[in-house]
């Protein structure tokens, strides 16, 4: 059963102006909608399942997790104050009452703590992303899937060389790169201005 949000959507990929940031409409510490997309596709939440946001920000991942699948039941961790609490105003506005479980403190600390996982995905990581990676996948159960996001060089190394450490019997793996250019005018001409350019991994257990 879902609360009564303020705003209800008809499809995947909610449009950023509707998340509350705490900053200016479409801002903020939110993942944007070209990339969210392409995470809640990697993920293909299903009925039953368990889905660990590490690194949750101010929920958009998780939001639409929880939005367009009312039988899987997400934890969204987050330690930043700010944050939690545009989260919480999120899961109010979306109506996600019933799934969404606001977590506040750190990764990898509080993992143990948390329901087994079958599906994680790692927006941030606070400079612990090896260990985050690490428990994460350790935890996995057969068939589950770890997906993560980098827009640093430094984290898309660390995300490089965990991906090296597994072999092909142990994990079927992939990774893309998706770089947007959104419309803007200049001058009263069209111009794009590109967005950094954010990498992905997903690693299925096997």
């Amino acid at each position: 059963v879902q609360g009564k949000g303020a705003f209800l959507s008809n499809f995947p990929g909610i449009e950023d102006q509707h998340f509350i940031t705490g900053r200016e409409a479409g801002k903020g510490m939110i993942t944007k909608r070209e990339v969210r997309l392409q995470i809640l596709s990697l993920l293909q939440a299903s009925k039953g399942d368990v889905i660990w946001d590490i690194g949750a920000g101010c929920g958009s991942v998780a939001v639409e997790l929880a939005y367009w699948q009312p039988n899987a039941n997400i934890y969204a961790i987050e330690h930043h104050a700010d944050r939690l609490n545009c989260l919480a105003a999120n899961q109010q506005r979306f109506g996600v009452v019933a799934n969404l479980h606001a977590v506040a403190g750190r990764a990898p600390e509080l993992l143990g703590d948390l329901p087994v996982a079958n599906k994680v995905f790692v927006g941030g990581s606070d400079g612990e992303l090896n260990e985050i990676l690490q428990q994460s996948w350790q935890q996995l159960p057969i068939g589950g899937v770890l997906v993560a996001s980098a827009i640093m060089e430094s984290t898309k190394a660390k995300l490089h060389v965990f991906a090296e450490t597994l072999t092909a019997e142990e994990s079927e793996t992939e990774s893309m790169q998706i770089a947007i250019s959104k419309g803007a005018k200049l001058a009263g001409q069209l111009v794009y201005k590109p967005n950094y350019p954010v990498t992905l991994y997903r690693f299925i257990k096997l």
